[in-house]
Order: C-alpha cells, then sequence, then structure tokens
C-alpha cells in the first residue's frame, strides 16, 4: 500500500475516533454526567492492564485455533500495518482506544446499559461479508469486559487503557510477524 492511501487512512481514522470522542463526551454535557470521570486511578491503571492481557492473550489462542480469525486477521494484517512505523501505531491504538470507549462507555452505556452497548460495538465490528461476524463476536466480547471496567472503576481510563494497549499489542505483534515473514 502506497504511503498517501495510508496517510488518508491514518487522517480518516484520527478523525473518525476525534468525532467519537467528541460526540461521546458531548452526550455527557447534555445528560449532565461527569463530563470525563476517570474514576479510581489506582484501581483502573492495574485493571485495565489486566483485562488487556487477558483480552490479548484471549485474541491470540483464537489466532492459533480458530482458523477464520487466523485466515481473516491474515487478510486484514496487510493494510493495516505493512510499512507502518510504531509511532503510528501508538498514535492509532491511542485514539482507537479513547475516541471508542468515550462514545461506547461513556456515552452509550450510561443510556442503554453492557450488554446493549457491547452488541452495537459488536455489530459495528461487522464488515462487508460473514467471515467478520467471528470479527463482530469478538468485538462484542470485549466491549463487555471494557464496559465492566468503566462500572468497575466508576469511569473512562481503565477502559481507555485496556482498549488502547489491547490494540497496540496486536497490531505490533502482527506488524512484528510480518516484518519476520518478508
Amino acid at each position: 500500500m502506497c504511503l498517501i492511501v495510508r496517510v488518508r487512512l491514518a487522517e480518516r481514522a484520527a478523525v473518525l475516533y476525534a468525532a467519537l470522542l467528541g460526540v461521546g463526551l458531548l452526550w455527557r454535557i447534555y445528560r449532565g454526567y461527569e463530563v470525563f470521570p476517570v474514576g479510581a486511578v489506582g484501581l483502573a491503571i492495574p485493571l485495565g492492564m489486566l483485562a488487556a492481557g487477558v483480552t490479548v492473550g484471549f485474541a491470540l489462542l483464537s489466532y492459533r485455533y480458530v482458523r477464520g480469525v487466523r485466515e481473516l486477521a491474515d487478510e486484514l494484517a496487510p493494510a493495516l500495518v505493512d510499512g507502518v512505523r510504531m509511532r503510528e501505531i501508538v498514535a492509532i491504538s491511542l485514539f482507537s482506544g479513547v475516541g471508542e470507549e468515550a462514545f461506547f462507555r461513556g456515552g452509550l452505556q450510561p443510556e442503554v446499559g453492557l450488554l446493549c452497548s457491547s452488541v452495537i460495538f459488536g455489530l459495528l465490528h461487522l464488515g462487508p461479508d460473514r467471515r467478520f461476524v467471528l470479527w463482530a463476536l469478538w468485538a462484542a466480547l470485549a466491549g463487555l469486559v471494557f464496559g465492566w471496567l468503566y462500572i468497575s472503576t466508576g469511569g473512562l481510563l481503565a477502559c481507555m487503557l485496556a482498549h488502547a494497549l489491547h490494540n497496540g499489542v496486536m497490531l505490533s505483534l502482527w506488524r512484528h510477524q510480518r516484518s519476520k515473514g518478508s
């Protein structure tokens, strides 16, 4: 993938995640909630890191033992990580973790509940064909974990940290594996 296409994708992702962050925070203001509840920091950081470890471990086990997950990941990896620098992986992981969690856990979950917001999160990860059902199911399960973090810590820090770490580790692993195979 050429650099221009990748930059445009990165810019679009940054705009999307900024929009999700904005909508989530504006919704919280509109509803009279605390704008950006951090939660119990002493609990949020270790729980967020632990949850990231659990979700990464589950993702790696799924990749190893579920053929459909492995095939889809191997198909998507080139578009996501080939030629991408580590700082870009860090940036996109932070953007996605903060933006998605502000919207789904900070804005949507207080309105529709843990289960419904997690299902919607999963459905929005559906792709153009049925192979993405596994991806959407995985996202819904991760949404449950992130939503539980939001409830357990009383804030967004833990779920944002877990989500960003999960994405960063997985993208880094994909990038490392693809660079070894080249």
